[in-house]
């Protein structure tokens, strides 16, 4: 009898990919891979997935319109990368092979072993340039490779979405939010997006039942969450059988409204008001997702972005 036979006994559930989406950029990565750094905004960016042996990905990204050689590019990439590893006094070798007039693939050896791709988006004035390099002489790069460069995407979804996707955090925004602050660590994860004035706060904190001990959410809320400083109305919800969370409806205080008003005018704006916020516990992950979003007027973007943000 086969051991998944016994009794008691369950298949292995093949594990899923973790989901990386940061800036537009989203693409796959073997499971238990990580985020370990990243810099850039929209128009210019790199990032670096780890995973927990000896490979990584570099990714890096341009957004221009102009007529971009990406021979030229990807040279200028392995020159630079070439004189490092002789500055090092480490051998150096590389190889292109262009697929078509928007793709050409690339290898490198030296003290590590690489391969990559550049790829060029017409449509939407992007250039990406991603490798995967390993330490190790025994990882099989190109079967390693090959899944990850093929899920790779930069292209709102359908009702103009993008992903954000990182530590435990996977949610969207719409596409003309931009990225002000991050703050990204394996506990706690907040992003603060933008457009114009409307702002959009997105937030997950890991161990909250931990942190939540002795305190009921919209307690919690109030002092972990600093919505003590809001007057406004408090509602209780459940979220799916098990989830509850808490909404807030509120508005700015008066002195920060005014300061608002002052500048608006010369924006030909209105200045963003409005505030809504909402906290649940997914009690699956042991997490509290938290969304604020300011706008001038009543939106349901709270509603999209929370049914967007997965739990599980």
């Amino acid at each position: 009898m086969k051991p998944s036979g016994r009794a008691g006994v369950q298949p292995a559930t093949p594990a899923l990919p973790t989901r990386i989406g940061w800036q537009g950029i989203r693409f796959n990565a073997p499971p238990d891979w990580f985020l370990k750094g990243y810099s850039g905004d929209w128009r210019e960016g790199f990032l670096q997935v780890g995973s927990p042996h000896s490979a990584e990905i570099d990714l890096k990204w341009t957004r221009s319109r102009r007529k971009t050689d990406l021979t030229y590019v990807l040279q200028r990439f392995l020159h630079k990368l070439e004189r490092a590893k002789h500055k090092a006094k480490h051998p150096f070798t590389g190889t292109l092979r262009p697929v078509d007039e928007h793709q050409i693939e690339f290898r490198w050896r030296s003290d590590e072993r690489a391969v990559g791709r550049i790829i060029r988006y017409p449509e939407h004035h992007t250039i990406v340039l991603i490798q995967l390099r390993s330490a190790s002489k025994h990882d099989a790069l190109h079967q390693l490779a090959r899944p990850i460069f093929d899920s790779l995407e930069v292209a709102p979804d359908p009702d103009g979405w993008i992903e954000w996707s990182l530590y435990g955090l996977h949610t969207a925004a719409p596409a003309k939010f931009r990225l002000e602050k991050a703050q990204v660590l394996t506990g706690h994860t907040r992003l603060s997006l933008r457009w114009r004035e409307e702002r959009l706060i997105i937030e997950r904190i890991a161990r909250a039942e931990q942190l939540m001990k002795g305190y009921d959410l919209s307690e919690w809320a109030d002092h972990w969450l600093r919505w003590r400083h809001w007057r406004g109305v408090r509602e209780t919800f459940q979220w799916g059988d098990h989830d509850t969370g808490v909404h807030l409806r509120t508005r700015l205080p008066a002195g920060v409204l005014l300061a608002e008003v002052l500048l608006t005018p010369l924006r030909l704006r209105l200045p963003a008001w409005r505030v809504r916020a909402v906290a649940w516990l997914c009690r699956a992950r042991n997490t509290v997702f938290h969304i604020q979003h300011y706008a001038a007027r009543d939106s349901n973007l709270l509603e999209e972005v929370m049914a967007r943000t997965v739990c599980c």
